[in-house]
């Protein structure tokens, strides 16, 4: 089993763990053209009621530490810097970046893996593309030990921000607990609104959670 969170680009989710499935969502605003996402509605009031909260947080210099004391994941997985799957052609050189994510899987022991999906107008709610992340990872992951970031385009590509989502492989539940995914997408609230590369921005994200939950 794994546990697949989502979160809209300018929130931070924080994951409901628990029972057998484990299976999380969180659905809060977004904050492209500077208008609430309505589709979210509903899931906005669930989740407060559950404990969950908007983080506007977009470019802000982010100040996240772990309060948290993590061993280092021990899975048998060997780092693979083949870790990055773009079909959006953002970033310029897929195998440097993969490269870059090493500083991360030697802290934690986690096996990061990037997804840019391309537009798929067949994937037309939050669901589908929740249970399309959870089958991806199953079908393409062979450990418990990775942990899958899988950002799904919109239609417009380079206006609006899609949908992001986290599949969490068992094994790390110990490093990439609710806490430390919390600070993951801080850290992708903040970079992604920089005038980094795509790919120096994957490097900083990755490389500041690693920092900050494993400090």
């Amino acid at each position: 089993m794994i546990i697949v969170v989502v979160v809209i680009l300018g929130s931070t989710a924080v994951s409901r763990l628990g029972g057998s499935v484990r299976y999380a969502l969180s659905s809060l605003r977004s904050t492209v053209s500077g208008e609430d996402n309505t589709e979210n509605a509903e899931t906005d009031s669930e989740n407060s009621a559950s404990g969950n909260h908007t983080d506007t947080n977009t470019g802000a210099e982010n100040s996240s530490q772990s309060t948290t004391t993590r061993e280092k994941a021990d899975t048998g997985v060997s780092f693979s810097s083949d870790c990055i799957l773009d079909e959006l052609g953002w970033v310029e050189d897929v195998t440097a970046t993969g490269e870059s994510l090493e500083n991360f899987y030697n802290a934690t022991g986690v096996q990061p893996y990037v997804y840019f999906k391309a537009y798929d107008s067949s994937l037309t709610s939050y669901s589908e593309k929740e249970e399309y992340a959870f089958d991806w990872y199953e079908e393409n992951i062979d450990n418990e030990g990775t942990f899958l970031f899988l950002y799904f385009a919109e239609e417009d590509t380079d206006n609006d921000v899609g949908y992001m989502v986290y599949v969490n492989g068992y094994d790390i539940d110990s490093v990439m607990d609710e806490e430390a995914v919390e600070i993951f997408w801080d850290y992708v609230d903040e970079y992604w609104y920089s005038d980094l590369s795509t790919d120096n921005m994957l490097t900083e994200i990755f490389n500041s959670t690693a920092d900050a939950i494993m400090n």
